[in-house]
């Protein structure tokens, strides 16, 4: 069971909603076939589920009311939302709300996101109180906070079906064991979810599950929950933006751990964009939730060595304000690790956090990392172009010293594309060496002629001067049939794979292993299996294993010397990992660190 914990707060985190609450809808309205609607204009970076929860209405009617937003919601864009009108009772309220308010100066680089949810108010109470900020607000002005000090009616005063109800145990199991525990019955009310549920009781989620199979991927409003009577400590804190998930660290008693040094505890943070207020899941960002499912497995495997971790989690979207607020929490500035982000945008944010609290920071996707040569506390773990012309100069040195090298330059091609600098790179370098080579220049698919760069008997390697799919893309039917009367291999980038039909032979040069050892891959699958109950994914590269590779990696390292294990990172052994073996190296002592290890891949023609 101690395995599935950590799938079970994985499925609270991606199934995490958060509870409604009541605004004041001080938006226009317009009657339209005699229905009544607001008319809402789109937010940076808000998806139907984050408006949704504003207006307290399902996503499925915001859909139904704009079914010109069936491709996505836009920024700046005009929704209608359906005005939801209350049904008014004949009892007398017992109460009403009365307004006071405190006073908040802002801070610099504070937004009105950030304060609303510091005072848990919505940000148009507070635009509403505070008219001058329409336009926006400087730092330093004072606002004012609306605080609702409810009157609230005594008990003895309620009706009878007015009053709380507290959850009755139901008949208890004849004899409490380890698999058999007494319980509690609690309905499911509308908005609940499992993770809140759990939250409210003090319990485990792995427990409830047991209790309840099923549960974990769905609740439904009305059905009833057996909820353990032996309330245990929940380790995850929910959060209104945000979410700290600590793994369980409850440990058999008759194991000892096993501790290579002093540290004991880690403190991870993850900065990845779960989209979770998305109303259609969008398949890209799936990657990073399998990323994440690899990581909380290490994490796992590493508790059950001895190692107590607190993992910090944020859902950082797709947006640099969502980003700036997830790095005010004060939490981040004392863990060893921060992994993130995905966005090449969001990298140099991220890097400046890093330098200023000196937090050792892998950025685990990018190449692009503009400040990593005066960073001393940026780990890359993609090589970049560099590393890959080096290791491909190398090859035509050496492997593939005997093919008949073609440049094939595509005009048009922007001077800033990776493809177009690493070619010219590589077009000095083949000078340098004296080693022969051919040119071609294309601007048109239809009219191009291969033939004159290509050599019969002899292996033919084309490299074009973009990374960019869309850019060769025309031009591989025209290679199809010249491989007809030629030897022809097509050097791809490691992104175009999945694009490229297996009608041509192909090398790729990667930070990935080309052919997975085939014990530590069905090892890997078992294990995903057991903690998730489902299997993993077959995307190329695997991301769930990437997470699990790198967490892994970096996991060892501080255990054995701390946060200061860059120091400590070139004489070390090489630590095990499944699809990549990280060699980080820097270029001098204030730099960052680059992952040097690419490896070679070949794709036959079929």
């Amino acid at each position: 069971m101690k395995k599935q914990i950590v799938s079970f707060i994985l499925a609270g985190f991606l199934l995490l909603t958060f509870p409604l609450s009541s605004q004041n809808k001080s938006f226009p309205t317009q009657k339209l076939n005699g229905v009544e609607y607001y008319m809402y204009t789109v937010q940076e970076g808000e998806g139907l589920f984050a408006i949704g929860r504003k207006f307290e209405i399902s996503p499925e009617d915001i859909d139904k009311a704009n079914p010109e937003i069936k491709n996505g919601l836009k920024a700046g864009q005009q929704i209608l939302i359906p005005v939801k009108h209350k049904t008014v009772s004949s009892t007398k309220p017992a109460g009403k709300s009365t307004p006071q308010f405190i006073q908040h100066r802002v801070e610099k680089k504070q937004t009105l996101f950030a304060i609303s949810r510091k005072y848990n108010v919505s940000q148009e109470d507070i635009r509403k109180y505070n008219p001058e900020i329409q336009n926006g607000f400087k730092d330093g002005i004072v606002l004012r906070i609306p605080v609702v000090t409810p009157v609230v009616a005594k008990e003895s005063n309620l009706k009878a079906d007015e009053k709380p109800v507290t959850p009755k145990p139901t008949a208890v199991q004849p004899a409490a064991t380890k698999d058999t525990p007494h319980f509690i019955t609690h309905t499911v009310k509308q908005n609940e979810t499992l993770f809140s549920i759990c939250k409210h009781y003090n319990v485990e989620m792995a427990d409830v599950i047991k209790l309840n199979p099923g549960s974990a991927t769905k609740i439904a409003v009305g059905s009833d929950l057996k909820i353990p009577a032996a309330a245990g400590t929940s380790k995850v804190k929910e959060q209104k933006a945000e979410m700290k998930v600590v793994p369980a660290n409850a440990e058999r008693q008759s194991e000892k751990p096993v501790v290579s040094k002093q540290v004991k505890e880690i403190k991870i943070g993850f900065l990845l964009p779960f989209m979770l207020d998305q109303a259609k899941k969008d398949p890209k960002y799936e990657r990073f939730q399998n990323f994440y499912a690899g990581a909380l497995m290490a994490i796992q495997q590493a508790k059950e060595k001895g190692i107590s971790f607190e993992v910090y989690t944020y859902d950082t979207e797709n947006s640099e304000e969502k980003l700036t607020e997830v790095l005010s929490n004060p939490e981040l500035k004392t863990v060893d690790l921060l992994i993130g982000p995905a966005f090449t945008n969001h990298v140099s944010m991220v890097s400046n956090f890093a330098r200023e609290n000196k937090i050792n920071t892998l950025i685990p996707f990018t190449a692009k990392v503009s400040d990593i040569d005066d960073n001393p506390y940026l780990f890359q773990f993609n090589p970049g172009s560099d590393t890959e012309l080096a290791y491909l100069i190398e090859l035509l040195s050496g492997k593939y010293k005997g093919m008949h090298v073609v440049l094939a330059s595509i005009q048009g091609v922007s001077p800033l594309d990776d493809g177009r600098m690493s070619l010219e790179i590589l077009q000095k370098e083949l000078i340098k060496a004296r080693r022969d080579f051919s040119e071609i220049e294309l601007s048109n698919p239809n009219t191009a002629d291969f033939a004159s760069a290509l050599n019969k008997g002899e292996q033919n390697l084309i490299i074009f001067n973009t990374d960019k799919f869309v850019n060769i893309s025309p031009y591989l039917a025209l290679l199809h049939t010249y491989s007809a009367n030629y030897n022809i291999t097509l050097l791809e980038q490691y992104s175009w794979r999945n694009q490229i039909e297996n009608t041509l032979k192909c090398i790729y040069i990667s930070p990935f292993i080309s052919s997975l050892n085939p014990e530590s891959l069905a090892e890997f699958n078992q294990q995903f299996q057991q903690f998730y109950g489902k299997d993993a994914s077959n995307e190329s590269p695997r991301y769930e294993i990437l997470g699990y590779d790198l967490s892994n990696y970096f996991i060892s390292l501080i255990h054995r010397f701390g946060s200061k294990f860059g120091a400590k990172i070139s004489s070390t052994a090489p630590i095990n990992c499944i699809q990549s073996q990280p060699l980080f190296e820097r270029s001098s002592s204030n730099s960052g660190f680059i992952n040097q290890r690419v490896y070679l891949g070949e794709d036959k023609a079929q």
